[in-house]
């Protein structure tokens, strides 16, 4: 259990992880709302998990006076459970939004050396 940077080491492969959680954050200038959004999880070249949020406008209407915001954030979490993982890989996050390619963040499965352990 933990948080994770760009790195996650572990011991051998292949490994099972129990369940891996990540949150995703994609914002928008308020004025300029989504009117398509589909958010992947992509190992290496295979598509791991995809959903399909916003259909049509879907932002609020906020009346002025009210709130001062000038952007919209839509978070949400994705959960893999379990995750087999069977070698080094590369797990990144990206947003299909309104036909354009948004490129997330990322996670590196790697294997752990002897050099890597503290004693």
């Amino acid at each position: 259990m933990g948080c994770y940077g760009n790195e996650l080491l572990v011991e051998k492969f292949p490994v099972l992880l129990p369940k891996l959680c990540v949150q995703v954050r994609v914002i928008t200038p308020i004025d300029k709302p989504f009117s398509k959004l589909i958010i992947r999880a992509v190992m290496d070249s295979d598509i791991m998990a995809e959903m399909n949020i916003i259909s049509g406008e879907t932002t609020p209407q906020i009346p002025s006076g009210i709130d001062d915001s000038v952007r919209t954030e839509l978070s949400v979490m994705m959960t893999f459970s379990p995750l087999p993982i069977t070698e080094p890989s590369k797990l990144r996050i990206e947003a299909e939004a309104d036909n354009e390619i948004l490129c997330g963040g990322f996670l590196l499965f790697g294997e752990s050396s002897p050099n890597n352990h503290s004693t």
